[in-house]
């Protein structure tokens, strides 16, 4: 069987590098993908966009601002499926080409538009850049951290151990204060993310009501994806457990040199393991004997582990600093500890085992012969996708599209017996195993599409479900806690999975068959069943290591080029990066295609995806020749400015800062009229950002702004105070863009809330987050359990039990 996509006809109309890797992951799965550009541009002369992200798509020049270009286009898009585009708002509409007018014809068709920030409120005309966007909502300020952390700063407190700095030479990336530019494009991969969920979504609704619809995310959406578990503002900042230390500018976060220059990701942190394997003149082999969590020794997530990291970390730095790196991983790999080799992207995609798992292949590019860039990061048991093909040239395919404009109908016909649909997933129930980050957070996103979700705590999870990050990602769900280990707690697991449509996990490999709940116990039972384990590393020599974000970015090149490695700097763990979450993601949209296909076909599958497949992801502008030669990709600057002197940040005299944004010829002569002619001296780039930075240090970032952005300049101040001001603005909590719930412990909780629009089926914030043991007593009546029953499996903690009351 082909690939889960296989004979739906998608229009790509996009630009930048939301939409196109968006229609990415359509292709790898088996769509017909035309990529549609401007005649002008269909020339050889003309550089390709990345070509990793325009892979296996079809290439065809069509000038939409002609009449007899939308004609065609209008064709196109009655015999297709799927249209994306990143247009303005307003643009389509005036083109003739918006979705009412094409649904009009075809009323199956699914658009999905990605705009900078929306169709309304005061930021939509603003450019719909990658960086412009993360400076406008001041994500370049998360990507070291806040002090004290985003959620305090949010809260207009400063966090707990105020008098205390970081310690002494902790440097992330370039040593200097203020916002940092982190090279990974995050308001796009996550506007991607909510661009593909999205596209999923609306398809498997197709299948229920006969009718596509209006699929909307912006790179807003996606920048507040990259942070929704740190934004966020509680009505009890101090309630126990909800603090925690990791994303504190001020914390250790396990990253060190070793004695040959080369840096490791230790995560998590085990300071005993380290110090007891450092001690002697030779790297000792030390077991670790506990768990994580029986660890007497670890640091705690709670206000006093902020201290004690501080603390420990001068004497973590110098036992590293003793070895070369490979003697530390080699030693973690035995003991089965998180060490990583922090590499850079051409040695990430150049690793064996990463192509023998398929998360990077080898295409044979039309222009640049053999090169290597990320795989499909989309796991199907029966649906499996592949590479179509390398990125076309520009307009190669122009004359065969040009002859498919017809009044083609689409590929599916309506539903036999179609049926209203208030959300994407209402009805499917899911039950979600998964731990950390990665795993519920996958949970969170279905139930946000409107599906059922059961999470099944463990009965020791109480600390880290009343964590930030635990609230974070168990909103709009019910907890069961179970005991695993009594036959009692895996009746009552077998009776939940029965009635499941899903069952999410992100265990350790062979967890789930020593308890008989993999997918090939599960498969002969419930042959509609769609059971997802995510992974944290390929499928290899590392499948059975602790796999963390940490451990991920630091393998991919994230952590590398986050902090301009190239340069010299330290490496850069991002505190609002996309591994946890953008695994969880990928699953997300990889369990809610095989709901479709199950709709369809009535098969159930196995997916599955992994942390490094979404931080390759983050770094797949990267591509390398056969023979491991790095391929043609803008690296970040030495302080960590930008891209070019005319795409960085500039300090002003008030001592903010601005993103500037001239890459074009139209915009430096924009730039060039406001600043002064002799600013921007040609093929020096030195010189014109040493002349930019004397000139615009001498006014205010206000003043600045409004001169340049009058002059047309693609231009943003770096705004610090957008996470805080945005839980008050009164535009994004009518968008939806915030919302309110409420949760036991913290009281009234406020995060970032649906990050992707339908117009026919919109997603539902069906409550707040759930704690551990919340709704197990209602969980278990409705499986048909009475309160006798119910009360012994308490009384013997096989259950545990902790209703939460307002």
């Amino acid at each position: 069987m082909g690939g889960v996509f296989e004979g739906l006809r998608v229009l790509d109309c996009s630009t930048g590098i939301a939409g196109p890797m968006t229609t990415m992951h359509l292709a790898d799965n088996g769509a017909s993908v035309t990529r549609i550009i401007p005649t002008a541009r269909a020339v050889a002369s003309e550089p390709r966009d990345c070509p990793v992200w325009d892979r296996g798509k079809r290439s065809a020049a069509i000038d939409l601002d002609t009449d007899d270009g939308r004609r065609l286009f209008i064709g196109l898009a009655a015999g297709a499926d799927v249209v994306v585009e990143t247009f303005a708002p307003g643009v389509t509409k005036g083109l003739g080409i918006d979705h009412a007018t094409l649904a009009a014809r075809n009323p199956r068709l699914i658009t999905c538009s990605i705009t900078g920030y929306g169709r309304s409120g005061r930021h939509r005309d603003r450019p719909a850049d990658d960086a412009l966007v993360a400076a406008r909502t001041g994500l370049l300020h998360d990507q070291k951290g806040r002090r004290g952390t985003a959620m305090e700063y949010v809260n207009g407190r400063p966090g707990p151990h105020p008098e205390f700095d970081a310690p002494e030479g902790l440097v992330r990336g370039a040593d200097r204060a203020g916002p940092v530019f982190a090279r990974a494009p995050f308001p796009s991969v996550g506007a991607m993310y909510n661009a593909t969920l999205g596209i999923a979504a609306a398809l498997r609704a197709r299948e229920i009501t006969g009718e596509g619809q209006w699929v909307e995310t912006s790179l807003l959406q996606g920048a507040l994806t990259a942070a929704c578990l740190n934004w966020q503002r509680v009505e009890n900042p101090e309630a126990p457990l909800y603090w925690m230390w990791p994303v504190d500018a001020r914390s250790i976060e396990g990253l060190y040199e070793c004695a040959d220059r080369r840096w490791v990701h230790h995560w998590t942190i085990r300071p005993s393991w380290v110090l007891a394997s450092a001690e002697g003149d030779e790297l000792a082999d030390v077991p670790l004997g506990t768990t994580y969590r029986d660890d007497p020794d670890r640091i705690s997530m709670e206000p006093d582990g902020l201290l004690t990291g501080m603390f420990l970390h001068p004497m973590l730095a110098d036992a590293f600093k003793k070895f070369p790196s490979a003697q530390w991983v080699e030693a973690a790999e035995r003991a089965g500890v998180g060490v990583a080799l922090v590499r850079w992207p051409a040695e990430a995609l150049a690793d064996g085992s990463f192509v023998a798992d398929g998360c990077v292949v080898e295409v044979d590019d039309p222009d640049l012969g053999p090169i290597r860039h990320v795989g499909p990061v989309l796991e199907f048991s029966a649906t499996p996708g592949s590479v179509q093909g390398p990125a076309p040239r520009p307009g190669a395919h122009t004359a065969d599209v040009v002859a498919e404009a017809t009044m083609a109908t689409p590929s599916y016909s309506a539903a036999a017996s179609a049926r209203s649909l208030a959300h994407p997933l209402e009805g499917v129930r899911v039950l979600d195993l998964g731990l950390g980050v990665a795993g519920p957070f996958t949970g969170r996103a279905l139930a946000d599409l409107g599906a059922d979700v059961t999470k099944v705590h463990a009965v020791h999870d109480t600390f880290w479900a009343g964590t930030h990050m635990g609230l974070g990602t168990n909103r709009g769900k019910r907890s069961i806690a179970l005991n695993l280990k009594d036959e009692r707690g895996r009746a009552a697991l077998d009776a939940l999975i029965a009635r499941a449509d899903v069952v999410t996990t992100n265990w350790r490999p062979g967890a789930a068959a020593r308890l008989g709940i993999d997918y090939d116990s599960l498969r002969e039972r419930f042959p509609r069943l769609v059971y997802c384990n995510t992974r944290g590393y390929e499928k290899g020599p590392r499948s059975d290591l602790p796999g963390t974000d940490q451990s991920a970015a630091a393998l991919t090149g994230v952590e590398w080029d986050g902090g301009a490695c190239d340069a010299g700097n330290p490496p850069l763990w991002s505190r609002s990066g996309l591994g946890d979450t953008g695994n969880a993601l990928l699953a997300a949209i990889a369990i809610t295609a095989a709901l479709y296909h199950r709709d369809r076909t009535g098969q159930g599958q196995a997916v599955s995806t992994s942390i490094v497949n979404a931080q390759l992801l983050c770094a797949s502008y990267a591509w390398i020749h056969a023979d491991g030669t790095p391929g043609d990709w803008a690296r970040g600057d030495a302080q960590q400015y930008g891209l070019s002197p005319l795409y960085r940040m500039y300090r002003c005299a008030d001592d903010r800062w601005i993103f500037v944004a001239s890459t074009g010829d139209e915009h430096r002569a924009q730039l060039a009229r406001v600043v002064g002619d002799d600013a921007i001296a040609p093929n020096d780039p030195d010189k014109t950002a040493a002349t930019l930075e004397a000139r615009l240090a001498d006014r205010s970032a206000n003043d600045w702004f409004t001169d340049l952005d009058r002059a047309g300049v693609p231009v943003e101040i770096v705004d610090e105070e957008f996470c805080r001001s945005l839980f008050d603005d009164p535009e994004a909590r009518a968008a939806g863009l915030v919302v309110e719930t409420w949760a036991g412990g913290v009281g009234r909780f406020e995060d970032p809330g649906l990050l992707v629009g339908f117009s026919a089926t919109p997603g539902v914030v069906q409550r707040g987050p759930c704690l551990c043991g919340e709704h197990s007593r209602e969980i278990l009546r409705e499986l048909g359990y009475s309160d006798v029953e119910i009360d012994a499996m308490i009384a013997d903690r096989v259950v545990l039990d902790a209703p939460v009351t307002r």
